[in-house]
């Protein structure tokens, strides 16, 4: 039998759960491509959908006019009240600081308060026009409706609101839309802050923006003379209590002085000055005493030593002392010149000697009295020394105590200054800010006022379309995403061999009849047509016969040359099967039966189908027996065959029998087996159309008992995941069947699925 053949044929099936393609092929080029091209209708009818929405909004929008206008935080203003305890100045603070604070000042509902109040917003219509397009008013006219619904419904009495409290609650009203129509923003990093509004009327737009900046201002300058009222005012009870305590601390320290005794005399104690000046005397009698002492040392080395040389440029205030040292000067002199001339025994030179001599002697007997003299002088500067050292002492321990005392003196002193400081520093600042709350200053000012605006700023007509355009554009990619990844249906012979693990024998077009009806697939017609159903479906059926030149023709003889060249002798009968029903498999099994008769011998076109005998339909309409009464034996197959139309082809109907709903125990049976093989003994081909596998138990039944299986699978349409269940649950079906044919395929759109080295060639078997 033919199942050895197709188990050596069969390639290896591959029923790994794979939803789409591996991972690298998401973000393969050409497959995003192709999809792009499989989904274009989609993306241009969903982008054809947003431009008429875009067209609706743009017609049915409200116009809307923007006005703007900006200002600047000028920084180099001068504060009308600073801190005082402030330690830096405003200048050190961040500038994103201070200009995203006044952003928020003028979002605050303060200043939109303060417009609403300054234009009448309340009683302003033309504020309060409700803008957006039709859909934004359909959406409020059912919010509108279903309000007064559920109060109705709710039975609520009419309450008469307080009319102060309705006036407070419409002015809020306006604020908080006055807010969601303004646009605040800082102008990237500078200190200029931009302020937009967005209405239905030009005027009132630019008279909303420019009033919202007069009132920023407004309460700039509010909050300034606000401060500087309450500085004066803190102040001022400050420098109350500034004075008296600087009096206070003042009066402290002249007690203080008085009761220690610490009087001051040009800043400095008296006792500071007088130690100074013992000071100065006790340092001028250590020199007196130094001086006369080595004065009296030196006139007792000359007495002692008897060397009137030494006190040779001594500078003696005794007169009789000098003149005799110039003598004795003068006669060493000429004793030496005499000396020199004459020798050291020359009478004159003993003369001058004995003259020096002389003078020595007078010398020494001056310096005697003269010593006496010095001696006394000396004793006096040190008595006057000492008498200064206990002086200064005495002081010394004075001025410890004085220093001591001045200890607390000077803290006392200080805090009188800090007192003092305090209290001129506070007075400047009261006589500053009572100048400045005269006229304070703002630290913004206006750069452009806004003007009416000359064109509507919304909607834009042709950006609006175009967004538009290109979101639907994009939904509809979102939406032909998901057919994509949601189509799991058979599109290639690449997909019947990979996703299935069959061979892929043949490519079939969806095909028609010309003047009969319009393009049909499968068997049945898609439009209308002047002819009933059954002779559309009997044209079909003979296609090949019809068109034996068609692409449909061509690939379907392909198919049946590979079928009957392959296998033992004895493989004659083979089976059409499908998983599902209205897959085209009757047609196919009629024009399979067509070719072979034609070109093979006679061939037996048997209708398997118990639950839908479409061919038994199409060729014995009439025939009053079929294979069910020969299963049963009420009559032989000869006796049930049907000869023509189709020349060399008989058909062996089959007749649905109240009695046997459920022919399977028939089908199950040696009988069948018996008819098939009296059959294959009589005709060179027997094509059996086997009902679908997932509609009907009998066609596992009846596959096993053909020699092969020839698996239809409707393009586009037929599941791959019903066709891996339901051949895997039965095995020996899959063994069955040698091939798959594609069938019904849109030639035209396949390209669009097949990769572009494989576009362009036909699967043909081998």
């Amino acid at each position: 039998m033919l199942q050895l053949f197709a188990r050596n044929t069969l390639e290896e099936p591959n029923f790994a759960s794979s939803h789409g393609r591996d991972q690298g092929d998401y973000f393969d080029v050409r497959f995003i491509l192709a999809a792009v091209r499989r989904q274009l209708k989609i993306i241009l009818l969903f982008a054809f959908l947003g431009a008429l929405a875009g067209i609706l909004f743009v017609t049915t929008s409200v116009p809307l006019f923007t006005a703007t206008t900006s200002i600047m935080i000028d920084r180099r203003q001068v504060r009308a009240v600073q801190d005082v305890s402030a330690v830096t100045e405003i200048g050190s603070v961040d500038s994103s600081t201070v200009v995203d604070s006044q952003v928020e000042v003028l979002k605050s509902e303060k200043i939109a308060l303060a417009v609403v109040d300054g234009l009448n917003l309340t009683d302003d219509q033309v504020f309060w026009i409700d803008d957006g397009w039709i859909l934004t008013w359909f959406s409020r006219s059912v919010d509108r409706t279903v309000r007064a619904l559920i109060s109705l419904i709710q039975d609520m009495p009419a309450s008469t609101p307080d009319e102060a409290r309705a006036r407070e609650a419409a002015r809020w009203t306006a604020a908080y839309r006055l807010l969601r129509r303004t646009t605040i923003t800082r102008v990237g990093k500078t200190y200029l802050i931009s302020i937009s509004y967005t209405g239905a009327n030009a005027d009132q737009s630019a008279r909303i923006v420019n009033t919202y900046v007069e009132a920023y201002l407004t309460d700039q300058l509010e909050g300034k003379y606000d401060s500087t009222r309450r500085a004066n005012a803190w102040l001022l009870a400050r420098l109350e209590e500034l004075r008296q305590q600087a009096v206070d601390s003042d009066l402290a320290v002249q007690q203080f002085r008085a009761s220690n005794n610490l009087i001051a005399v040009g800043g400095q104690l008296v006792t500071d000055l007088q130690l100074s000046e013992l000071n100065g005397q006790l340092a001028a009698a250590r020199g007196e005493v130094a001086r006369t002492g080595a004065r009296l040392d030196r006139i007792r080395y000359v007495l002692r030593t008897n060397q009137v040389e030494a006190l040779v440029g001594e500078g003696l205030k005794d007169n009789v002392i000098n003149d005799l040292q110039t003598r004795y000067i003068e006669a060493g002199r000429r004793e030496a010149e005499i000396s020199a001339r004459f020798g050291p025994d020359h009478e004159r030179a003993v003369q001058y000697r004995t003259e020096k001599a002389e003078i020595q002697h007078q010398i020494l007997s001056e310096l005697s009295s003269v010593a006496q003299s010095y001696e006394s002088d000396f004793e006096v500067a040190k008595a006057r020394l000492e008498e200064l050292d206990r002086n200064v002492n005495n002081l010394i321990a004075v001025a410890a105590d004085a220093n001591a005392k001045l200890v607390q003196l000077r803290e006392l002193e200080r805090s009188a200054d800090t007192y003092k400081a305090l209290y001129d520093t506070f007075s400047q600042r009261y006589q500053q800010t009572i100048q400045q709350q005269s006229f304070p200053l703002s630290d913004a000012r206006v750069v452009t006022s806004a003007a009416p605006p000359l064109q509507p700023s919304q909607p834009k007509p042709i950006i609006s379309i175009v967004l538009s355009a290109l979101v639907g554009a994009l939904a509809g990619g979102a939406w032909g995403t998901v057919r994509e990844y949601r189509d799991g249906s058979v599109r290639t012979g690449k997909d019947v061999r990979e996703e299935l693990g069959l061979r892929c024998l043949g490519l079939l077009p969806a095909i028609s009849i010309p003047h009969i009806g319009k393009r049909r697939r499968f068997g049945f017609p898609i439009g209308r047509s002047s002819k009933g159903p059954r002779e559309i479906s009997y044209a079909l059926a003979r296609f090949v016969d019809l068109f034996p030149e068609s692409r449909f023709a061509e690939t379907l003889r392909s198919v049946s040359l590979s079928v009957a060249g392959r296998g033992p002798e004895g493989s004659k009968v083979i089976g059409i099967l499908s998983v599902a029903p209205q897959e085209g498999r009757s047609l196919i099994a009629a024009n399979l039966a067509t070719l072979l008769g034609r070109g093979e011998g006679p061939t037996l076109l048997i209708d398997g189908d118990t639950r839908n005998p479409h061919l038994s339909t199409i060729f014995a309409p009439d025939a009053a027996v079929g294979l069910l009464d020969v299963l049963a034996g009420a009559c032989s197959w000869k006796d049930a065959l049907q000869c023509g139309p189709i020349r060399r082809v008989a058909t062996l109907p089959i007749i649905k029998r109240p009695d046997l709903p459920h022919p399977s125990h028939l089908l199950a049976g040696d009988q069948l087996d018996h008819v098939l093989r009296d059959a294959a003994a009589h005709f060179k081909y027997v094509v059996v159309d086997l009902p679908p596998l997932s509609a009907a138990s009998e066609a596992r039944i009846f596959a096993r008992k053909v020699d092969c299986v020839l698996f239809i699978v409707k393009w586009g349409e037929t599941s791959r995941e019903l066709i891996r269940e339901v051949l895997g649950a039965d095995e020996g079906v899959r063994l069955q069947c040698v091939g798959a044919i594609l069938n019904g395929v849109d030639m035209a759109r396949i390209r669009q699925y097949q990769e572009p080295s494989h576009a362009g060639a036909r699967t043909l078997p081998e």
